[in-house]
């Protein structure tokens, strides 16, 4: 990626569990500038767990401090203007570190957490104490298809697809809307089972029961810029490169899918 990117991160054992919720919760925790996105009239929020392994800056080699540790997002989905992205409503990380960089230099709601993870074979066992407040929790058990199913993509205009293919992340500080964008290989998903145990975190934001749809994910190297003030857009969601926003429009090319390949190359 050409001087736009400047940390890169290794998503390892991704797991994903997402829940219909009613707009009318989640509104109050969409900052002003941003609009609740929808499917089909629904709004969603999703849990994502995945172990980072490794994490670099750019020109630097991986931080020793910061290889292997564990992340939870709480994400729900918005637009500003037409550019789609994701709002992140929590994040807690098992590092001290990871959660001070992305809340200073990010103004994303990191938090670092007690947080004990379990796999074995196809099963993932995640379990929360929140170190922000009074320490909401959360347990969550997934079942992954591993070898007895095939990796695919999200079919075009699918459910999955409107869930996973947002490659800008929305933040709000000091009044201001920011967006930073994310570079990766399209996602390859598989089904699974997700069970829930203590919800405590997610009914803040209106998640009851069990999701709706859960799925694991393969392993993706991501490279993200630095956030940056967004005007209401009007980017087309072929618009995905971070690469390719830099550029001037004279050097624009239209495959998305060549760029992001492009930019991935070491």
């Amino acid at each position: 990626m050409e001087e736009a990117w400047c940390v890169e991160q290794t998503w390892r054992h991704l797991a994903m569990a997402h829940w219909r919720v009613e707009p009318r919760v989640l509104m109050r925790h969409v900052p002003p500038g941003l609009e609740l996105d929808r499917f089909d009239g629904h709004a969603y929020v999703s849990a994502v767990v995945f172990a980072v392994d490794p994490f670099r800056l750019r020109g630097l080699p991986p931080i020793r401090g910061m290889r292997r540790f564990w992340q939870l997002n709480i994400r729900t989905y918005v637009r500003r203007g037409e550019e789609p992205g994701v709002l992140f409503l929590r994040l807690e990380t098992s590092r001290p570190w990871p959660a001070r960089l992305g809340k200073l230099a990010y103004a994303l709601p990191f938090e670092p957490a007690g947080m004990a993870v379990l796999e074995e074979g196809d099963c993932l066992s995640v379990g929360v104490i929140s170190g922000a407040g009074a320490g909401p929790a959360l347990s969550l058990g997934f079942r992954r298809a591993g070898s007895h199913m095939p990796w695919y993509e999200p079919a075009p205009h699918s459910l999955e697809a409107w869930l996973l293919n947002r490659y800008a992340l929305f933040s709000h500080c000091l009044g201001t809307t920011l967006l930073t964008r994310l570079v990766h290989r399209p996602w390859r998903i598989q089904p699974a089972e997700a069970r829930v145990g203590q919800a405590r975190l997610l009914r803040i934001y209106g998640c009851n029961g069990e999701p709706i749809f859960a799925c694991s994910a393969e392993a993706r190297t991501a490279r993200i810029g630095m956030p940056r003030p967004s005007p209401v857009s009007t980017h087309s969601t072929d618009k995905l490169s971070l690469a390719r926003w830099m550029r001037s429009s004279k050097e624009r090319t239209p495959a998305r899918s060549s760029t992001i390949s492009s930019s991935l190359r070491s």
